[in-house]
This record gives C-alpha cells, structure tokens and sequence, in this order.
C-alpha cells in the first residue's frame, strides 16, 4: 500500500490511536479456540474478550483474517462463493503465498467477502474491525511476539509492480467492478477515513473561505431563484478544488430569506477525480437539521469544539440515513453527482464556466459512485441513448450535460422533482419550457417501472416484454431479444418457419392470424465474451444442443464457468439447458426442447433481474403498440388494416431488430452467415400458404389439434400462459409444449413467459 495516498488517513487514526490505548494495556488469558481473535476495538487497540489487548503482528493478522474469511466465506451463496473463487484467482496471481504482503492482498478478499455476504446488512462492527486490520497493515509489523521489533510508525511500501497492481484492485472495488458495491455503514471519522481511503478529498470546515478555493470555499455566486427547483430562498455556490487526492466539493447554502444571515441547508457533495467516487455530507446530527450563522465555521464530518464550541458538524454517511435531509441519492442521480445546468446563469458567468474555464472536475472518468448508505439509490446504471428523446440526447452525454440515470420508480425524487423542475423550468437552454411533451412522455415511460425486469420468448415466439407487454413475433431470422447499450448486455435469437398447411388463428395483441416459428438457438454477449447455445447435425443424423464461448467448443456443466466481472455460465440446475449470469445481475435461462415429432430442437428463453429495456422484448412506450426501434424511433400506434399490421411487425419492425453479418454473436458453418437463416418473406402475408424455402425443409404440419391443448393446458395457471400454451400445442399437435409453462417444481423445468425459478 502506497502510504502517501493516504497520509492524512493514517495521520487522524495515528492521533486516535495515541489517544487512550496507552492505559488500556494488560495481561490477560488467551482466547479460547474457535473464538472470534477480535472481540472489538478501540482507539487503534484490538482486544480480546477478556480485555485483553492485542499488539498486532503479522501472525495475529494472519489467524484474524483466517477467521473472518471462514465466517463469511460460510455466509456466501452458491452464486457469490463461485464470483468469491473468480475474484481471488484474479487478485493473488503474482502475489507472495506469506508475509505481510500477502496479508495486505487478503484484505481486499475480506473486504470482498463482507461487501457480498449477509454481514453487511446488519453488523457495522464487523467492519471496523477489518477496517482496523486494514490500518494496521500500512505501518511494516512483525512477524510474531517473539520476532524482533520493527521502527514504530514505519509505513509498509510495496514493490511497485504490487503496488500498481493492488491500487487497480482497489479501483475496481470503488468502482463496483465484480458486484463490490460499497455502501457504507460508517459515520462521523470513519466516514471520513473511508472517503480518505476511496480517494475522495476531504473539505475545509463550512465557512473557512479562499478566493482560489484551494485552501477554502471560493463563493461562485448564487443560482437565480426562479431557476430553483426547491425551497427557492438565496442559494450560494461554493467550490473546493483539492490536488491531493485530486477532486472537488460543491457545497451549496441556502440562507433562511434574503437577509442572508442565516444558513438553513448547507448540503456538501465530494467526487474524486480518478476513482469516480462521491461522499455526501450535510448540516444535521443524529437525523436532526440545525441552521447556522452565515460565515460561521462548521467541521466535517465531525465535531470539532476548537471550530465551532457548539460542537456541530455536518454529517455524513450512514448518519444520514432516516435523516430530515432525506434519501440525497434520489435526487442526485445520474453521470455526475451534481444537479446543474451548463447555460444557468450564476452571475457573472455561465455554470459550464466551472468546467471549462476553471476545470473544475464536475465529471469523474465513471459514472459517479455514491459511498451512501445501502438502503439508498447506488446510481449503478444510466439511461441507454436509444431511449432519450431527440431534443434531450445532444446534451445528455457524458462531459455535457450527463447521461440520465436508469429511470424508475426507485428514484421518486429525481423522478418527481428535478426531471419535470428540468424541462418546464430551465431545459432546453434558450427556450426552456418548449420540449415539454416530449419530455413528459419520457418521464411517465419510464419512471413508473420497476428498474429490473423480467422478459420471456417462448419456444414458439411469444414475446412478453421488459414492460409486461405479451404479444407474437413469427418472422424469421435472428434477432436482438434485448440489450443495453450502457453495460454491454445483449441477447440475440434465431427464430425458423415452421410449415403448416393451416393458418393458425390469430394472436389477441396483434390481430394477426400468422404462420409460425419456433427459436432453435440463442446467444448472448457477456462483457468480453460471445457465448452460443445451437443445435448441431451429428454424424448418425441427429440434432444435439452444444454451447460455444468464443467460437469454441465447450462442455455445460454444473461448474460455473467464469466470464469475467463476476459473470459465468452453468447448466441450468431446473430442466436443464444453458444458465448466464451477467455483470449488471441480468439472469439468462435458456432451456432447449425436443420436438419428438419433427426431430429438432427448439429453445425457452427467459430473462430475470435485468435493466435493459430494448430489442424485440423491450419496453412498449404509451401511445405505442411495440417496442420501439434501436434508434429510439417509434412505430406508431396499431394500424387499422390487417395487411398493415403484417407490413409493420413482420418486416420493418423485423428488420429494424434483425441482426447483420457485423452485429450476430451466433457461431456459423464455412461459407454460411446469418443470411442463411433469413427468410424475410416469412411470415406469409395474410391468406397465404405458410410455405418456406429456407433450409431445412421439412414436411408441413397439416391440422390443428385444439381438444388436446385445452386438455393439457388446463392444468397451467397463469391466464397469458395458458393461452400460449394452448396455441402451442394446437399448431403443432405436441403436448410436450406444455412443459414450457410450467414452474419446475413441477417438472415443467421452466416457465416460458416468465421466470424459470425463484431466483
């Protein structure tokens, strides 16, 4: 650990530690074996449960960790203790099996451990006291009591190809990278010292000024109050640059009225300039607000009677939480942590001034990650560009304005008051108040949907979208089933006629009655990698489903196989079939089905626990009856004339979401491509013959059985499954179609239009 980025850390915990560990020390029993090494801590001290204290040396250490990482290792699921092996293969390749070096990398997998298990949830204490061990790792220790002493406060310093390697681990961790989100569970210092320790700079005390703002606030001068979306009293800019560790606060006064002599609201928000994390801090205690004289100085963090002799301070971090200030995150959501508008006027200049004439870093390299409590928004995804009206997307990109965050109903603040106090009081710049409609319909799309969703496409493709929306997509071709653009998620489908000598009857959605096609492949890309699930024709004739990562061939099996960032694919443990897990929580269940009667193999898919919300399972706006195109573009309300309808849905909604030879993930035989499996005339337009050219051609299904999918179906529950299930089995006369809509728990080993299992 480099202890230069840390020196002010180190500093403030040294001082506490000097502070009241000196009478505590005594003689006492050993701890009994199996008994947690660390009962707790105190001022820098680590003690056992009979009080006794314990000088840490690399051996303590050492069985200290050994002990957390068996006590939380047993609290991981089967999912996290396979990304906890992912994780740990990554972080201790290169580094030495013992030492002090070692014990400086098994932090991290602690860390890791406590951010993934249930610990997190209710046990603070637990934190502290791998914070505590984290601390004491900086300053070189011994080997063990009997080794000879080291130079009291000498920092531990890295060789520095270690050095870089553990500060890109640490990166990584603030930045979420491998599901390590680390919401915090501290206040006051130790709010303060994680901030320290995530990179983020630490601000003068409230009222400390500099006209440089360098060494205090610099006043940028006060947002005009007609262009206030809340409390609408005098409200002042301020600006603190910091060098070491390079970053900025905002902080913001309001006064009581426009005496300005009384601070009311004094909100802080401090964002490092390289790992994009955001510490929050604001002018209450204990949940409670309280006003303060205008110029007075009021600390960080922490109370400070030297600074102020009332012993306010503004707090951060979990304090906050319950707090009269409110949920901050709900608010400031999105690329960067602060609400502001390029073209407001502060003044003397414009606020895109702060940025580019007196680079201020308003943006991080990443999207910003707020180190709030867990229970608030983490800000983990933006709005994909596809989604964002026209007039708003120009603007709305990263180092301009920012992209939006992922809109939903978990964000009712920034949902409820700054979206609409945008667009009907400031935005867009010049003439604001005139995109409104547009901008509403945006809002209501989207910020009254959960922000994950499940979608299904059913073997026999009906498709229920990201917004409940079930309707029938027969054409014939492979497509993007759903993707974001903003985590890199996407899964794709190849749908294939099947011929009937009959017209199936019509869909209740679309209106169409329309010939038919099943999916018989699908692949996914899963961050740097391209995973296909498709049949292949084997040597004695016979179809057989085989999964390739990267072209190559590769066994599924129970054994997750790692794809990086905390994402795998396994054999799906109900009716088995292919399982991806991908970095944003998206979950993918692809679960393949033999059609006995015509001898090929066709596909469930089923999508959980995913943000995107584009592709042919998308989301369907109001005013729409599908989703929308992969340029945002819609297409319009349900045509009146059938033949329309078939046009609309069965070719340019289908070649607006068909893939191409440079955007398929789907694996191909030499000499063929995806144009292979097109047939962009299927469906057959309404009243003709559902014939089809394209390779393989079997013979055609030749009367509908309807008695049997009402006997067989009976016994599925759900309404819009059911009717699927009935029409399944009806067009091709296989009962075996029912199993798609059954939970597995019943031997359906899945439930095409909806989740395969409780997950």
């Amino acid at each position: 650990m480099q202890a230069g980025s840390q020196s002010q850390w180190l500093r403030t915990l040294l001082v506490a530690g000097c502070l009241g560990v000196c009478g505590a020390l005594f003689a006492g029993p050993a701890r009994a074996g199996g008994e947690e090494p660390i009962a707790y801590i105190g001022h820098g001290g680590f003690f056992e449960a009979s009080g006794r204290q314990v000088m840490p040396t690399q051996a303590f250490v050492a069985d200290a960790q050994a002990w957390y990482r068996a006590d939380l290792s047993s609290r991981l699921n089967e999912r996290k203790s396979f990304e906890f092996a992912q994780f740990e293969r990554e972080l201790f390749d290169g580094v030495p099996t013992h030492g002090q070096t070692r014990l400086v990398f098994e932090q991290r997998a602690l860390e890791w451990l406590y951010v993934n298990s249930t610990r997190q949830k209710n046990d603070d204490r637990t934190l502290g006291k791998l914070r505590a061990l984290d601390y004491a790792l900086t300053f070189e220790m011994r080997e063990s009591p009997e080794s000879k002493d080291v130079a009291q406060g000498v920092p531990f310093v890295l060789v520095p190809p270690l050095a870089k390697k553990l500060a890109a681990v640490r990166a990584q961790q603030a930045q979420g990278d491998g599901g390590v989100k680390t919401a915090t569970v501290n206040s006051g210092v130790n709010y303060t010292n994680e901030c320290i320790a995530a990179g983020v700079p630490i601000p003068p005390s409230i009222g400390v000024m500099d006209p440089a703002g360098l060494a205090g606030w610099k006043s940028q001068g006060f947002i005009p109050q007609a262009l206030q979306f809340i409390v609408n009293t005098p409200a002042e800019l301020r600006t603190y640059r910091s060098m070491s560790p390079l970053g900025m606060c905002y902080a913001l006064p309001r006064y009581s009225n426009n005496l300005m002599t009384t601070v009311a609201l004094d909100g802080v928000i401090c964002i490092s300039e390289v790992t994009s994390k955001v510490c929050i801090w604001d002018n209450q205690m204990s949940g409670t607000t309280f006003s303060f004289a205008a110029g007075a100085q009021i600390p960080i963090g922490a109370p400070n009677l030297m600074v102020d002799p009332l012993g306010r301070y503004q707090a951060g971090g979990n304090e906050l939480l319950g707090g009269q200030g409110g949920v901050c995150t709900d608010c400031h959501a999105g690329e960067n942590p602060y609400i502001t508008h390029p073209k407001a006027n502060l003044g003397a200049y414009l606020w895109e001034n702060l940025w580019q004439v007196q680079n201020l870093p308003t943006f991080a390299p990443n999207r910003y990650d707020p180190l709030v409590p867990a229970a608030w928004p983490q800000n983990q995804f933006s709005q994909t560009f596809a989604t964002v009206p026209a007039v708003c997307s120009g603007c709305h990109v990263k180092f301009s304005a920012g992209r939006f965050p992922h809109l939903s109903n978990q964000l009712p603040g920034y949902c409820g008051t700054i979206l609409p106090g945008g667009y009907n009081t400031t935005m867009p710049p010049g003439v604001p108040g005139t995109q409104v409609p547009a901008a509403s319909a945006f809002r209501n799309a989207y910020c009254f949907a959960p922000p994950n969703n499940t979608t299904a496409d059913a073997g026999d493709p009906h498709i229920t979208t990201t917004n409940g929306v079930s309707y029938d997509f027969q054409a014939a071709g492979e497509f993007v089933v759903l993707t974001n653009d903003d985590t890199g998620f996407e899964v794709q489908s190849r749908q294939s006629p099947v011929q009937t000598t009959f017209t199936p009857p019509p869909n209740p959605y679309t209106g169409l009655a329309s010939c038919v096609a099943l999916n018989t492949a699908v692949a996914a890309r899963v961050n740097e990698h391209r995973v296909t699930y498709q049949p292949i024709r084997t040597s004695s004739n016979k179809e057989e489903m085989q999964m390739r990562i990267d072209g190559r061939v590769t066994a599924l099996t129970a054994t997750p196989i790692p794809l990086g960032g905390g994402a795998y694919v396994a054999l799906a443990a109900a009716g088995g079939g292919m399982h991806i897990v991908f970095s944003d929580g998206s979950d993918l269940v692809a679960t393949p089905r033999f059609w006995t009667s015509q001898g090929y193999w066709y596909i469930d898919i089923d999508i959980t626990n995913t943000p995107a919300r584009e592709g042919i399972a998308g989301h369907v706006l109001a005013g729409d009856w599908l989703p929308r195109a992969p340029d945002g573009s819609s297409f319009g309300p349900i045509p009146g004339p059938l033949a329309t309808r078939h046009v609309v849905l069965n070719q340019t909604f289908a070649d607006a979401w068909r893939v191409t030879s440079s955007t398929s993930l789907f694996d191909y035989a030499a000499g063929t491509s995806t144009a292979n499996f097109t047939d962009r005339n299927w469906p057959s337009p309404p009243g003709q013959p559902c014939r089809s050219t394209m390779p393989p051609v079997r013979e055609p299904l030749t009367r509908m059985q309807p008695a049997l999918a009402q006997q067989v179906c009976a016994v599925v529950d759900h309404e819009v499954k059911r009717a699927h299930c009935v029409f399944d089995v009806t067009v091709t006369g296989d009962a075996e179609f029912v199993r798609g809509y059954l939970p597995a728990a019943t031997g359906g080993g899945g439930a095409a239009g909806g989740p395969a299992k409780e997950k």
